[in-house]
């Protein structure tokens, strides 16, 4: 694969690292504001994660964009690795590190996410 093809694809997947990130620490606030049964900060809090989860569609449009823009077998190696293949030669490295490193931020939200979903919704939890 093109050096230009990973490069690309390691810039949308930092920004879905920030994204996950501002999503985590919104999502850590919410935990703050449901400790101290503050529900009018835990709302504002809910709408303001949409911002990171557009962002985060918005990477992931654009890594999809990209993926079918290369020839059938670099489309294969690229989605590969954004399945969490690690890298089989040295300029993968970076992009299969950025993939590792996003999937570990991503299950500390999702870990969080549940707990604070069963705070706020109790028996109306989606995570039950």
């Amino acid at each position: 694969m093109e050096a230009k093809a990973l490069l690309d694809a390691h810039v949308q997947l930092k920004r879905v690292y920030t994204a996950l990130n501002e999503a985590l620490d919104l999502t850590r606030q919410m935990a703050d504001a449901a400790d101290r049964n503050d529900e009018v900060a835990a709302q504002l809090l809910v709408s303001m994660r949409q911002e990171p989860t557009d962002k985060l569609a918005r990477a992931y449009q654009a890594l999809d964009q990209q993926r079918q823009a290369l020839s059938e077998a670099d489309a294969a190696r690229l989605a590969a690795l954004l399945q969490g293949e690690a890298a089989k030669a040295e300029e993968e490295a970076p992009l299969a590190n950025q993939v590792g490193l996003n999937r570990r931020v991503l299950k500390q939200l999702v870990d969080l996410d549940q707990v604070v979903n069963r705070k706020l919704a109790r028996e109306k939890s989606v995570y039950q």
